[in-house]
């Protein structure tokens, strides 16, 4: 099996306080990763990016593909073993799935790829993300199903908040189809790491 890897990016020596807890976290998400995923030959790379970073953690994750993670973290802020941990696993499981369907080419794909991520994390730490749960609108939903499989769409529109869609709209609504799909399938987000998103959104949309 190949290695899963922690790159810290820490030339300036910004992170020096941070070290301790981003190396426990990376450790802590790991095992799970490999056991529940099979996850291997990652690389994980941390870097002082704010802007990059969810403001009510100072943490934020992003996957380029299927071996490389990003971690992006404000120095400034009080950066919790939790928070590192839980965008590690949330991350994790993106890589794991751009082996198989990937994780954009369509809103549905994103949706489903975000909503599963989610769930691994409830599934590994026991509590799903906050913007897991935003208050989402039906009239949200009903235009974002009229666009779910068109090529193009604007990420910032579903899952930033432009465009007058609530911020984190596309993480809440992805959780919520990909929890309908596994109460339905009594599957756990370990197992659903290559299920095809049509076949999510087809049986979520017909229990509501």
């Amino acid at each position: 099996m190949r290695p899963i890897t922690l790159n810290i990016v820490n030339a300036a020596s910004t992170l020096d306080s941070h070290l301790e807890t981003v190396s426990e976290a990376f450790d802590s998400a790991v095992e799970p990763a490999r056991r529940l995923l099979g996850a291997e030959g990652i690389d994980v790379v941390v870097i002082d990016a704010p802007d990059q970073t969810l403001p009510e953690w100072g943490v934020g994750g992003y996957t380029y593909g299927p071996h490389v993670i990003l971690v992006a973290l404000d120095p400034s802020t009080s950066i919790t073993k939790q928070h590192v941990e839980a965008t590690l696993v949330h991350e994790f499981h993106h890589a794991m799935r751009w082996r198989g369907p990937g994780c954009d080419g369509n809103l549905a794909q994103m949706l489903v790829s975000e909503g599963l991520a989610q769930l691994f994390e409830e599934e590994v730490l026991g509590e799903a993300p906050f913007f897991s749960r935003v208050p989402i609108t039906d009239g949200e939903i009903t235009e974002a199903r009229s666009a779910i499989y068109e090529p193009k769409f604007s990420q910032a529109k579903w899952f930033f908040g432009a465009e007058d869609v609530i911020l984190h709209f596309g993480y809440t609504y992805g959780y919520q189809l990909c929890r309908a799909f596994a109460t339905a399938t009594g599957q756990k987000a370990s197992e659903l790491v290559g299920v095809p998103s049509p076949k999510v959104i087809q049986l979520a949309e017909a229990t509501d």
